[in-house]
């Protein structure tokens, strides 16, 4: 009776600590979500992610969007236009399916409208409504983020799972049971069988976890989502409730998963409270999820697009939050007015790049072809990348750093940041070639005009064969619907191309040994001879810069090239 009665205290103590426990967690994760929804609104974010967690972001987008015919960004425009970056000043996203979808937004552009518009209508109604993006955000950080890898990685490996046999599980799991019951009969004799029971339970357990446990974290992850799509199909929210019907379909799918998937859900591996502990000590026990996990296998297949489908949702609404925060950390940015055109055009007024603390708006309307020349450091690189990023921003996110802006839909490439490719054993000049004409091959195909950007045209290749070469790729181009920027340092192309690019050119002022540089957009190609100067200034002395000025000189004169 005695012993009855301190194993009876000993169990009320343990769940009254857990309860405890249990409280003070959740009410520990009520605070920091409410101090990072205030805190965060309208900020950079400030996410601490491995180099392999920020690349697995990527693999929903590489799996699923890129998979699908129809124009997506390329690696190498998304890489020319810092889209890293940018995404990483966007992702205020609170959960793992937000931040996937997000960046699939910024690598598919739509030419869709309808989708845009709805697109629009979600983050102007989280951006306005405080209270509407809190109770949304308070169910995706529920979902969260998974450690290591993104949840799309985690719920793929699904595919693999294999079935394990639950026959042995359950007899282990009824010998315990029956070894407790045995404790208020005969201690003793209870004893003699619990430890054995124990021993195996724990051997069987440890050794079949190594196998099971990433599919079990994996159906965790289904299962947060399933629950995610509950609380979404309650809200009362004029967005969120448009998807209730269909959410309500797609749990009534995952029912027969989640029927007596408790234990699966939570993982003392990865939670931080004592209740965590306990259920994954209840666990290595009785085997509840060893148990469960062949029957969720079998749930949850024919059940993978149902799943997905919860994510993008999930993640949709996860990422038009972000982008309305997005909006108000720029302070000033427009809504894009897209059109279809034959041929592509352009008028953005006050256009900035995103990454720049002060940047110089740059305004600009036109179409065709236009050549843009300067001196290095003078504003084309960045002028040619910010065109870019709006046009790549009115489609995806509808906001582009801008005052205004009026522009056909596009399919954007650019060619402007390579490098050799030392794993094929390509040259520069190879790779740029390549470059090139992708962009060739874009703009001469159907569909919606091409904004083709171009940086130092055919820079890997001596100065007789870049000017003839790059004269006729830019011609051919100019025959095409597409609108094509191309910066140069060969004045020569400014007057090959005169009939058929418009020349534009940023300059700077050289006074009192000293650089300056207003980055303003000018018509007209570059009259300026400032590279020279340039060396002076830099401190290599008048006697070099004047040399090199003369020898400069003698070639216009001469044709030819002597010291």
């Amino acid at each position: 009776m005695q012993s009855y009665t301190a194993i009876m205290i000993i169990a009320g103590l343990l769940v009254l600590t857990a309860a405890i426990m249990i409280i003070r967690n959740n009410q520990d994760i009520r605070q920091q979500f409410a101090s990072r929804v205030s805190k965060g609104w309208g900020k950079e974010p400030k996410l601490r992610q491995t180099a392999d967690e920020f690349e697995s972001i990527s693999h929903y987008f590489r799996d699923r969007a890129a998979g699908n015919s129809g124009y997506y960004v390329d690696d190498i425009t998304w890489n020319d236009c810092d889209f890293d970056r940018i995404f990483r000043q966007m992702n205020a996203t609170f959960s793992s399916p937000g931040e996937d979808i997000l960046y699939t937004w910024l690598r598919r552009p739509e030419a869709d409208p309808e989708v845009l518009s709805v697109r629009e209508k979600m983050i102007r109604h989280f951006g306005e409504d405080a209270s509407a993006r809190r109770g949304v955000l308070r169910i995706l950080n529920d979902i969260g983020r998974m450690k290591k890898m993104s949840m799309y990685d985690y719920i793929r490996r699904l595919a693999d799972a294999e079935k394990i046999g639950t026959v042995k599980y359950i007899v282990l799991c009824i010998l315990m049971f029956a070894g407790i019951v045995m404790l208020f009969i005969n201690p003793v004799a209870a004893l003699a069988v619990l430890i054995p029971v124990l021993v195996a339970n724990i051997t069987v357990y440890l050794r079949q976890k190594d196998r099971t446990d990433v599919y079990i974290k994996s159906f965790a992850c289904v299962l947060k989502l399933a629950e995610a799509a509950d609380k979404l199909a309650a809200s009362d929210d004029e967005i969120v409730s448009s998807y209730r019907d269909e959410l309500r379909t797609l749990t009534g799918n995952l029912a027969p998963l989640r029927r007596g998937a408790f234990f699966v859900t939570t993982s003392g591996s990865n939670g931080t409270g004592l209740g965590d502990a306990l259920l994954e000590y209840l666990k290595i026990l009785f085997h509840f999820d060893l148990i469960k996990f062949d029957q969720m296998i079998t749930a949850y297949r024919g059940n993978e697009e149902t799943c997905m489908r919860i994510f993008e949702i999930a993640g949709g609404l996860d990422a038009a939050i972000a982008v309305a925060s997005w909006r108000e950390y720029l302070g000033n940015w427009c809504e894009p007015e897209l059109s279809f055109s034959q041929k592509g055009f352009m008028d953005a007024e006050k256009m900035y790049h995103p990454l720049i603390k002060s940047p110089v708006p740059v305004t600009y309307s036109g179409s065709g072809g236009n050549l843009i020349t300067g001196s290095n450091a003078s504003g084309k690189s960045t002028f040619l990348k910010e065109t870019a990023i709006a046009s790549i921003l009115a489609q995806t996110v509808h906001t582009v750093p801008a005052g205004s802006y009026r522009a056909s839909f596009f399919r954007t490439y650019t060619s402007m940041a390579l490098r050799d490719d030392i794993d094929s054993g390509e040259s520069y000049f190879i790779v740029e070639i390549r470059s090139l004409k992708r962009i060739l091959d874009a703009a001469q195909s159907e569909g919606v005009p091409v904004l083709g950007i171009v940086d130092e045209v055919l820079r890997g290749t001596n100065t007789i064969e870049r000017i003839s070469a790059s004269s006729q790729i830019l011609r051919r181009l100019s025959d095409t619907n597409a609108i094509i920027f191309a910066a140069t340092h060969d004045i020569e192309l400014s007057y090959i191309l005169e009939e058929f690019y418009k020349n534009y050119h940023f300059t700077e002022q050289i006074a009192d040994g000293d650089v300056r540089f207003d980055y303003v957009l000018r018509d007209g190609r570059a009259t300026s001879r400032n590279a020279i100067a340039l060396l002076e200034v830099s401190g290599y002395g008048e006697d070099i810069s004047q040399a090199a000025r003369e020898q400069a000189e003698r070639f216009e004169q001469t044709g030819e090239w002597k010291l």
